[in-house]
C-alpha cells in the first residue's frame, strides 16, 4: 500500500467531501525566491518563488515544502491556495503548489512551472478528484478491515459507515460528509457525518506492521466515545 502524508489538520471541501490539502488557505515563507540560485546546484535557478509552511512537517522530518505559481516577483511570504500536490514517486518528499486564491492552473501548467527542478525525479502532478480518490481509497480499505472482524448479522455502526461508502463512491454526496486527515505516514483519520440523523463517527487507521482500526462515535458536544476496534466490532 502506497502510503503517502499530505500534512496534519488539514481539510479541503470538494462537491460535498472533504479532502486532503488541496484547496486550503496556507501561508509560504519564502526561502528561496524568484531569480536565486539553488545553495548546493549553482546552475539551479529558481524561476518562481519557493519556500516552505511553517509548522506543517514532511515525511522528511522538515517543514512542508511549496513552490508559488502565479507571481511574478520575488517575495518573502505568501499567502495562498494549494492547487496541487506535487508527488515524487522516487523520493519521500511531496511537494505543495499555492497559487492566488482567484486563480486556476491545469495539470499540465503546474507540471510545466515546477518541471525546472521536478525534472530530476519521477513525479506526477496531484489535483483535486485524485485527492478524493485517495481518501476513498483509506475509507474502503478500513471498512473491509472492519468487516472481516464482523459477526454474522448486521452491527448498526458497520451498517451505516457502509451506507456512506456506498454513498460517497457512487458520488451522489446526499447525506453523509466527509473528512480526512493524515496526522503521519502511519496513521490518518477519517470523519464521517451522516447529516440527516446527525450521527458523526471518528475511524482512526493506523499502518505500522499491521492495519489497526479504531471507530469513535463523537457526541454533540464533541468529544468522543469508543464504539469498537476492527477486533471487537
Amino acid at each position: 500500500m502506497d502510503r503517502r502524508t499530505c500534512g496534519e489538520g488539514l481539510f479541503r471541501e470538494v462537491n460535498g467531501t472533504q479532502t486532503g490539502v488541496i484547496g486550503n488557505i496556507v501561508t509560504v515563507i519564502v526561502d528561496r525566491p524568484k531569480g536565486c540560485r539553488h545553495p548546493v546546484y549553482k546552475d539551479l535557478c529558481y524561476p518562481i518563488n519557493y519556500g516552505y509552511i511553517d509548522g506543517i512537517m514532511a515525511p522528511d522530518g522538515e517543514e512542508q515544502d511549496a513552490y508559488i505559481i502565479g507571481v511574478d516577483e520575488p517575495v518573502k511570504k505568501f499567502t495562498g491556495k494549494v492547487v496541487a500536490i506535487i508527488h515524487r514517486k522516487d523520493d519521500i518528499e511531496d511537494k505543495w503548489v499555492v497559487c492566488p486564491p482567484n486563480m486556476t492552473y491545469t495539470k499540465s501548467e503546474i507540471g510545466s512551472q515546477v518541471y525546472f527542478q521536478e525534472q530530476f525525479f519521477d513525479f506526477e502532478v496531484i489535483v483535486a478528484s485524485e485527492e478524493i480518490n485517495r481518501v476513498m481509497e483509506d475509507y474502503a480499505i478500513a471498512l473491509d478491515e472492519i468487516r472481516s472482524y464482523a459477526p454474522h448479522g448486521s452491527h448498526p455502526v458497520l451498517a451505516e459507515l457502509q451506507e456512506a461508502g456506498h454513498e460517497l463512491r457512487s458520488g451522489e454526496e446526499i447525506n453523509y460528509h466527509l473528512e480526512w486527515n493524515i496526522v503521519d505516514i502511519d496513521e490518518s483519520h477519517i470523519y464521517v457525518t451522516n447529516k440527516t440523523n446527525g450521527h458523526r463517527y471518528h475511524i482512526s487507521v493506523v499502518w505500522p506492521a499491521w492495519l489497526y482500526v479504531d471507530v469513535y462515535r463523537i457526541r454533540e458536544d464533541g468529544t468522543e466515545i469508543w464504539a469498537f476496534n476492527a477486533k471487537e466490532i
